[in-house]
């Protein structure tokens, strides 16, 4: 198993793709640090990575699905599928490598882009603590226009985008996954997945309006993924009926869900190219 790891983790390092993603992001980082100290000229870099994050945060999502859903189809496009399926491994081995690899580039890319953007937002403005309340600088509002973050300190903020951020990662790029390997197509893989990050924006109020109508579409994945991609955004979005643990409890069963339907199709089907 370990072997098929390094053996897919290679296959990644030699893609000129993997390499040009984290420039982009840093290239953008770059651009938006730059703009905002511009703008608010008293802006410190702890402020700046929870004002950005939603920015670059979506690029790490769209870079790690784009990955996500050619690691298997490219596989049958270039035919080297049967060398894969000769070796002494089982069908199921192959396939979790593949996935391993792909969550270990996505977490790296989070990792890089959290990194970057500190240090970048750093140099351009100033270095701060992770204690500092943030309610001043990035203040959140309740509907009645409340102030909801007062006392909250930054590395709290950071802490719960990035766990929810870490949820949308993984469902989105384990669903880009599966459709690349059940149906060996990147194109459709890639599409679901932009879907699925773009649905929150542009569907968004069409999802809380089900929810208000029908209690158990709260139950259907795009409610609860909706819910935890406000929260990774740091707008501290409610659906009705939803909390964090309920939220993350129904993308947990979809999860495995999908994820055994392309365990299973995956061994069963024919994969001749």
């Amino acid at each position: 198993m370990i072997s098929l790891i390094a053996n897919e983790t290679k296959k990644l390092t030699l893609r000129f793709s993997t390499w040009l993603y984290p420039l982009i992001i840093l290239a953008v980082i770059l651009a938006l640090s730059a703009s905002f100290r511009s703008f608010i000229p008293d802006l410190n870099n702890v402020q700046l990575m929870l004002t950005i994050n939603s920015i670059s945060m979506f690029l790490v999502a769209l870079f790690s699905i784009v990955i996500a859903s050619a690691v298997v189809s490219s596989e049958f496009s270039y035919g080297t599928i049967k060398l894969l399926l000769i070796r002494p491994y089982k069908r199921w081995q192959i396939l979790l490598s593949k996935y391993i690899v792909v969550l270990m580039y996505a977490i790296l890319l989070t990792i890089f882009t959290l990194v970057m953007t500190y240090i970048i937002g750093g140099i351009l403005t100033s270095f701060a603590s992770f204690t500092q309340d943030i309610s001043t600088a990035n203040p959140a509002y309740s509907e009645s226009g409340a102030i909801t973050n007062i006392g909250q300190t930054a590395a709290s903020a950071l802490g719960s985008q990035l766990g929810f951020f870490t949820i949308q990662l993984i469902f989105s790029t384990s669903i880009a996954f599966m459709v690349s390997s059940l149906l060996r197509s990147q194109a459709l893989a890639v599409g679901i997945g932009l879907f699925l990050l773009f649905v929150n924006s542009i569907a968004g109020g069409i999802t809380l309006m089900l929810v208000e109508q029908f209690q158990w579409f709260k139950y259907i994945f795009m409610a609860p993924l909706y819910y935890v991609s406000m929260n990774a955004n740091g707008a501290g979005m409610d659906v009705k009926g939803l909390s964090s643990e309920l939220a993350v409890s129904i993308l947990a069963v979809y999860y495995l869900i999908f994820m055994a339907l392309a365990f299973i199709f995956f061994q069963k089907r024919d994969v001749s190219v």
